[in-house]
């Protein structure tokens, strides 16, 4: 019995010892390739996440209700601190800084790009920095001509005006509506207004002319809710579009 068992526990070991590495053994050439490709993977990673205002240096889109406010929110916590200048200024130095931030990167990204591309790590979004108070419905007008009055087709979220809703309203075309009501999308909006123009002609061939338009107005408090005195909303942006101007 006692010779059973010695023998159990030194073929143990022996399995034990035959499995587990030894420091003695010699490293392969492609445990050190693996390793160089490991290093690179991780450094284009972490380059690749660090943050940065690509597609914000837009200063008309600084300009948007919703940037301004953020910039003097910071203004204010930052003088708190020192002197930052006044608020022009401040925008200024930031909008400096901000645009040799994005430079060096780029400069210091641009060789993993074709890596970025290949493997699919490239980041198409960014992270949300602050709420968007400020936000821009769609509405869509039509008239027969320049001399009647214009009629409300569309506007998101109204409960009769819903032309082609279910389309204007789905979770992609969201998204897209949502950058086009920003200034940097100006092309993009005319685009649209000139789809929405030839899909409205064609389904009512009376149509003169059509407006595409955001109207904007501020997210109410919790207090303006329930006293139900909501913001005003404003106009921006409209653009106009001749049945004339459409190609057959």
């Amino acid at each position: 019995m006692l010779a059973r068992k010695v023998e159990t526990l030194a073929s143990a070991w022996y399995t034990l010892k035959m499995s587990a590495p030894t420091r003695n053994r010699p490293v392969t050439t492609w445990a050190h390739v693996r390793a160089v490709l490991v290093m690179l993977h991780v450094t284009a990673v972490v380059l690749g996440a660090f943050p940065a205002p690509v597609g914000g240096l837009q200063r008309s889109s600084w300009a948007e209700p919703t940037v301004a406010r953020e910039l003097d929110s910071w203004h204010e916590r930052l003088a708190v601190l020192g002197p930052v200048g006044d608020r022009e200024v401040f925008e200024d130095r930031l909008y400096a800084v901000a645009s040799s931030w994005v430079q060096g990167r780029g400069a210091i990204l641009k060789p993993f790009v074709p890596y970025y591309r290949y493997v699919g790590t490239e980041q198409s979004w960014r992270m949300f920095v602050a709420p968007h108070k400020h936000p821009s419905r769609l509405q869509i007008h039509i008239r027969s001509d320049a001399a009647s009055d214009w009629e409300l087709l569309y506007e998101h979220g109204h409960p009769t005006h819903h032309w082609r809703a279910d389309q204007l309203r789905h979770t992609r075309m969201r998204s897209a509506l949502f950058r086009y009501s920003w200034p940097g999308y100006r092309k993009n909006f005319r685009a649209l207004s000139r789809w929405v123009a030839r899909e409205i002609v064609r389904e009512r061939p009376e149509t003169g002319e059509v407006r595409l338009q955001w109207l904007r107005q501020r997210t109410p408090s919790p207090e303006q809710v329930r006293s139900g005195r909501l913001p005003s909303a404003s106009v921006v942006r409209p653009y106009v579009v001749d049945r004339s101007e459409l190609q057959p």
